[in-house]
């Protein structure tokens, strides 16, 4: 695996902005952080999804970006921006094309957007990979993952780094390069099987479902951290500030016998934090597991800043029958080296960032 170690990778969220630079270590055999940032974005700056993303108040947006870029300590030739999930549909999309037809972008961006039925009046860049052909009598049936967003918001986005000196080299979605992280640090476990990686964000849950390397199914799933503060605040009467400290102190998976029976009494608030969540995976598992007929769900990785509880993976496992595991690419990069705790640790939340910068 090859990562770029002259770009920023840049992960646009809805509670936060992260910035991961890496360099060589281990004489060039390996990769190291070089500079990792992570800035608080203020409510409702970024908001929208496929057909209405939203930049709040552009101006605030770019003087966090300036902070952002202020504290890296490395410059680099430009940047890979990671945008919100919600803000890009992908798609998989099968057409039959005649000899020649797969290298006319026009035409297949336009049968595209009319196949997949993006509304007339959006603006819609569309970029495209090729994911396999099969030769059948009326031609050759080729299947494309797509994926499309918002010219006008890449508009935006690139005149305010360009405003900022920084030059955008790609724009993609931020949680699927993950795949591409795990793919290169562990091709054994890709090959000839299935594959579940689970973001767990801010305000979202996304679930991406590979099969030998391919991406199946996608399910964006609107409850994540902010869902689980906003119940211990009305079960507390907390303020969010409150909130979100008692979720990063409370242990509400324990394993051991004293932590179970503590937690017991405490079952029914558990619930309404995280019940909704639950039903919502087994909702996105099953249905997988369904359309595609596999008999025992595949092993789920979990990345993002919302899977770091405690005994979350053992529960998870249990719960869903499933080995369940946190990706954490930081600790598994080759040649890393010993890395802080504390740098360690913010290997799930960084995954994103990561993935960016797979070559």
């Amino acid at each position: 695996m090859r990562l770029f170690t002259q770009y920023t990778a840049i992960d646009i969220g809805t509670a936060s902005i992260k910035a991961v630079q890496l360099e060589h270590a281990n004489g060039n055999a390996g990769y190291r952080p070089a500079s990792i940032v992570c800035e608080a974005v203020p409510d409702g700056m970024i908001g929208g999804g496929f057909t209405n993303p939203v930049i709040g108040a552009v101006g605030k947006f770019r003087d966090l970006l300036r902070t952002v870029f202020a504290k890296i300590r490395h410059g680099r030739e430009g940047c890979i921006v990671g945008l919100p999930d919600r803000w890009v549909k992908l798609n998989l999309f099968d057409i039959t094309l005649k000899p020649g037809e797969s290298d006319l972008r026009e035409f297949l961006e336009h049968r595209m957007k009319r196949d997949l039925k993006v509304p007339s009046n959006l603006d819609v860049a569309v970029d495209y990979q090729l994911l396999s052909t099969e030769k059948i009598p009326e031609g050759t049936s080729h299947r494309y993952l797509v994926g499309m967003v918002s010219r006008g918001m890449l508009d935006t986005l690139s005149e305010v780094l360009a405003e900022l000196k920084v030059q955008v080299m790609a724009f993609d979605t931020s949680s699927l390069g993950i795949y591409n992280v795990f793919e290169g640090l562990h091709p054994e476990n890709a090959i000839d099987r299935h594959i579940m990686m689970c973001h767990v964000g801010h305000e979202t849950t996304v679930v991406k479902c590979f099969q030998n390397g391919i991406l199946r199914y996608e399910r964006v799933i609107e409850v994540a951290g902010a869902e689980f503060a906003r119940h211990c605040m009305d079960i507390h009467q907390y303020t969010i500030q409150d909130a979100e400290e008692f979720l990063k102190k409370t242990v509400f998976f324990p394993s051991d016998k004293e932590g179970i029976l503590a937690m017991y009494p405490k079952r029914n608030d558990i619930a309404r934090i995280f019940g909704n969540w639950l039903r919502e995976l087994n909702v996105t598992f099953r249905f997988y597991q369904e359309k595609f007929k596999i008999q025992k769900l595949p092993r789920v990785y979990l990345t993002g800043g919302s899977c770091l509880f405690s005994g979350l993976t053992e529960f998870l496992s249990d719960y869903f029958g499933t080995p369940v595991e946190r990706f954490n690419p930081l600790a598994e990069l080759p040649g890393v080296g010993t890395l802080e705790p504390s740098i360690l640790s913010l290997g799930p939340r960084y995954a994103p960032c990561i993935g960016l910068l797979v070559e």
